[in-house]
């Protein structure tokens, strides 16, 4: 994941499987961070959150094409 000077992010993204995703949107705004990941089997994720102190993201994922499923999700990796 890569921020360019206007806070907008792009990269790639990875599932504990061999699912991959590309971010297809995506901002931050002081600790708070936003982006949509366009997976490859077809689903697309929204992913709101923040950085904690621990230097990790976390937040609440919800499928767009079931608003209503959602799950928690975190990075293992630190920003």
């Amino acid at each position: 994941m890569t921020q360019d000077a206007l806070g907008n992010l792009t990269g790639t993204a990875r599932t504990g499987s061999s699912t991959t995703g590309t971010i297809e949107q995506g901002f931050v705004d002081g600790s708070s961070i936003y982006f949509v990941i366009a997976w490859s089997d077809g689903a697309r994720g929204r992913y709101i959150g923040s950085r904690g102190s621990d230097g990790r993201l976390s937040g609440v994922s919800t499928d767009l094409a079931h608003p209503t499923s959602q799950a928690t999700w975190y990075t293992t990796w630190t920003f």
